[in-house]
């Protein structure tokens, strides 16, 4: 086979591989048959021009999961292949496993506890309704959010969740941040939520998002690159790099004490701390420094995540830069 043979083959091998032409429309643009199209795509593959690699979300990487098993103290970290850069779509290959593996731990007659946000959606969303669990509790950690978009609305993703458990949903009806303190008292003194303060304090299972800092007036954010940004991040113990339901954090693992914290309706450390198995889903670039804070908080139980995001977090962790 000469030069020009194996270009062709290259050509209607990009033409039908990445830009998803169909056999019909290749035969058309080189003059030959369906059948000829065929075939070359065929000797393609048989002479490595086209390689096929299947990234099989469940084989864990174990060398990667214990190293930050032991680094974090967890009792069990998830890592899946990565096999697309697109956050969204690693979230749900992540949390696909994430599902698999909670499956082992549930029980009927127990109380999940769940927060807003797209992984914990994505884990309610993609849990199976065909097994065999019951009775079981399914309580919001944190009240209503702002946000209108599917994933925030926690109320409606818990009824669903706990009808596919075959339990029994709680709901909070007030915003998960208040205005002030005194709205704080009333809500929390309410005949509604003395159930929701039981069930949280008698978690069997809790499900978590890992947030990344945002925007925020009261609080600075990252105003350098490089080491001087990671510097700014460890010497502040007032800068959130996170949140776990809405409650931020410093890279350092401390909640941090201001007023924000102060007002939200939501579980703090203690509630989480006391829960039998606490699980925490997060994946991509953008959440390697907030991992590192939330898994420094000490309620972590078991990480969900991806290879390059654990490859990003170790080397950082080697440099001696977190």
């Amino acid at each position: 086979m000469d030069n020009s043979d194996i270009q062709k083959l290259v050509e209607i091998a990009k033409m039908y591989y990445n830009d998803h032409m169909t056999q019909e429309m290749i035969s058309k643009v080189f003059s030959i048959s369906r059948s000829a199209v065929s075939m070359c795509l065929t000797e393609a593959k048989n002479i490595g021009i086209v390689q096929v690699q299947i990234n099989d979300p469940s084989q864990n990487n174990e060398d990667l999961a214990g190293r930050m098993e032991r680094e974090f103290g967890l009792r069990k970290c998830i890592v899946v292949p990565s096999g697309t850069y697109n956050e969204k779509a690693l979230v749900h290959i992540v949390t696909s496993q994430a599902v698999r593996f909670a499956l082992g731990l549930l029980q009927s007659h127990s109380c999940i506890g769940t927060s807003w946000g797209n992984a914990c959606y994505e884990f309610m969303h993609s849990f199976p309704a065909d097994t065999n669990l019951c009775d079981i509790s399914v309580v919001p950690l944190i009240g209503i959010s702002p946000l209108l978009t599917q994933e925030y609305q926690l109320n409606e993703s818990v009824r669903m969740f706990a009808e596919k458990l075959h339990g029994n949903p709680l709901f909070i009806y007030s915003p998960g941040y208040v205005d002030n303190f005194e709205d704080k008292k009333r809500v929390m003194e309410s005949s509604y939520m003395q159930p929701i303060f039981k069930r949280w304090h008698d978690l069997d299972f809790a499900i978590l998002g890992i947030g990344r800092a945002q925007e925020r007036s009261e609080l600075r954010q990252y105003r350098c690159e490089g080491d001087n940004m990671f510097q700014e991040i460890c010497s502040d113990p007032d800068m959130a790099v996170g949140d776990i339901c809405a409650r931020r954090f410093n890279i350092h693992g401390e909640f941090i004490n201001c007023e924000y914290n102060e007002k939200l309706i939501g579980v703090d450390k203690k509630i989480l701390s006391e829960a039998k198995h606490v699980m925490a889903i997060a994946a991509g670039s953008s959440k390697v420094i907030p991992i590192i804070g939330a898994l420094r908080t000490g309620i972590i139980h078991y990480l969900a995540t991806d290879e390059n995001t654990i490859f990003q977090i170790l080397d950082l962790l080697s440099l001696g830069r977190m």
